[in-house]
């Protein structure tokens, strides 16, 4: 690609070209001198004759657009934004857009890893909480942005350690529902999640993209190069991490959409939990946000915790108490001053009959709220197992076995089962509609979690 400007050549009779910084379909970047005032400062230009399309000059626009309403410490600050036209009888009459930033002293993550730099899992983590603090910024802005090309080419790191975001030319506000948001296809192969390439972007794009710009710098290796398993990078094959950070990876870069940390807040919260895998202190996994199953495990036990559907619950709780009080109201006192003051006895028939049905109504709701607030608990350690039942008002169910006597977990079906010999024991079925995302329910891919994670134990157990 031709280079527009050359160094020391003035733009604008104000800003003076030091060096290209990098060029790419979006344009080029300098690193230039404002005359005004001294100021280093980096010029990204696009050309009108050598713009790919129209997109191109859509998107470069409104990037200045948004850099101009962000105020982060970490993002470069906007500057000015100009346009110059060639002269018309020129032979090489064009028209160049000009967006001034501030300017980041610093090389990308893409040209350390090149030279060499090879970060420990410490600074991984540190630079993972430096970008989901940038994230948490965009996307709690009034609209919400979504930068939605996270990669390492995007990523500036100065030579204190602080990281820099970069390059705003394809974001998006999201104006209506996130979950639901089409869009133009953007962003860079390898660390882009599956729904951004169908056009869609969540919140959660943006954290797909930041897990694989970490298994870059963990690996030194563009995410598609990686091993995959089950349609998911599998990294574990190239590098060794800490389990709970593999694990934190792992929620980050799951292909569906909603098997990640659906916001950066939780992602951040997640990450800063401080727990030490080399001690015997339990740590908690929750598969899902909102996921009705929590996963408590250390090196020599696991406890799954599988909790009430509490939605159901608190809707037969409500129609209960709603047709409790309106049953009083309208069927019972009618009915005892129809009884006492002998003036309807022959309608105590009708009577009778409304309340009986009342009764059975009131009676089919609390079978429905106890069957609701059932509560499953799973305990395995070296010597047994046990599988705990509690309902409300009939007190427990419970099953013990050795853990020796354990063949397989497997999922049946749409249950999952613990095979002690030739007993099978069901620990948990799915729940609710196979379609949709509502919360509060368990799916398939659940139990298979559940399983796989039960199996794991299990190995690490008897090894």
């Amino acid at each position: 690609m031709k280079l527009l400007h050359g160094q020391g050549e003035v733009i604008a009779e104000r800003y003076q070209i030091v060096t290209l910084l990098g060029q790419g379909g979006m344009g080029s970047t300098y690193a230039a001198v404002d005359l005004a005032n001294n100021q280093r400062v980096a010029i990204k230009v696009v050309s009108l004759r050598g713009a790919q399309d129209w997109k191109t000059l859509e998107l470069f626009e409104r990037e200045a657009q948004v850099l101009a309403t962000l105020n982060h410490p970490f993002i470069p600050k906007y500057l000015d934004y100009f346009r110059v036209d060639a002269e018309e009888d020129s032979p090489n009459s064009d028209c160049r857009f000009y967006l001034v930033q501030e300017l980041v002293e610093g090389e990308s993550f893409t040209t350390l890893v090149e030279r060499g730099w090879k970060p420990k899992e410490a600074e991984v983590k540190a630079i993972a909480r430096q970008v989901l603090e940038i994230l948490i910024y965009l996307h709690t802005l009034v609209p919400p942005i979504i930068h939605r090309d996270i990669k390492p080419q995007n990523l500036i790191r100065r030579e204190d350690g602080k990281v820099y975001l970069v390059d705003f030319g394809t974001v998006q506000h999201i104006v209506r529902n996130p979950q639901s948001f089409v869009s133009t296809f953007v962003g860079s192969v390898g660390y882009m999640p599956p729904e951004q390439l169908r056009g869609q972007t969540v919140f959660a794009s943006d954290l797909y993209s930041l897990g694989a710009t970490l298994l870059f710098l963990l690996t030194g290796k563009s995410p598609e190069t990686l091993p995959q398993k089950m349609l998911k990078v599998d990294f574990r094959q190239v590098i060794e991490l800490s389990d709970r950070f593999a694990q934190w990876l792992d929620r980050l870069i799951a292909p569906v959409m909603e098997d990640r940390f659906q916001s950066a807040q939780v992602a951040l919260l997640k990450l800063k939990q401080k727990i030490d895998f080399n001690s015997t202190k339990i740590k908690t996994i929750s598969h899902l946000y909102n996921s009705r199953i929590t996963l408590q495990k250390s090196h020599k036990m696991l406890f799954v915790t599988i909790d009430n559907d509490k939605v159901s619950m608190f809707l037969c709780s409500g129609i209960f108490l709603v047709l409790l009080i309106l049953g009083f109201v309208y069927i019972l006192i009618p009915a005892f001053v129809a009884l006492f003051t002998l003036f309807s006895f022959k309608h105590l028939f009708d009577y009778l009959l409304i309340i009986l049905m009342w009764i059975a109504f009131l009676s089919s709701l609390l079978l429905m709220g106890i069957i609701c607030n059932k509560k499953t608990y799973l305990e395995i350690n070296s010597q047994t197992f046990t599988i705990k039942f509690t309902y409300l008002f009939f007190g427990t169910n419970q099953v013990q076995g050795r853990t020796k006597g354990i063949l397989k977990v497997s999922k049946e079906g749409e249950q999952g089962v613990i095979w002690e010999g030739t007993k099978s024991h069901r620990f948990v079925h799915v729940e609710g509609s196979k379609k949709g995302n509502q919360l509060n329910i368990i799916k398939l891919r659940d139990i298979e979690w559940l399983v796989e994670e039960i199996d794991n134990f299990l190995k690490q157990l008897r090894s």
